[in-house]
């Protein structure tokens, strides 16, 4: 959680100036986000994103964002619209040609 509260101060979410106790208040943020079903904890007491919302953000950020990586078990991989550089970012050193 405190890598999170980072992140949301790092992004201006959360403003130590305005905020009486960022801890206090990220807390608030988490327990609301929490009882929407927005977010939930996990057995390990992470936190993750709601199955139905990272369905949706992976369908939206699908069409602007892709994530693909190979290990050494891969034989083939296609990859279309994706510069030389992104592809070798992909592919294990050793598989690169």
């Amino acid at each position: 959680m405190d890598r999170l509260v980072m992140q949301w101060m790092a992004h201006g979410l959360i403003d130590k100036k305005e905020a009486i106790d960022v801890e206090v208040t990220a807390n608030q943020w988490i327990s609301d986000l929490i009882n929407r079903f927005m977010i939930e904890e996990t057995e390990y007491k992470d936190l993750k994103l709601h199955d139905i919302l990272h369905d949706l953000a992976l369908y939206i950020g699908g069409k602007e964002y892709s994530h693909a990586s190979a290990t050494e078990h891969t034989r083939h991989l296609s990859l279309l619209g994706v510069d030389n550089a992104e592809a070798k970012s992909i592919m294990p050193q050793e598989q690169q040609i």
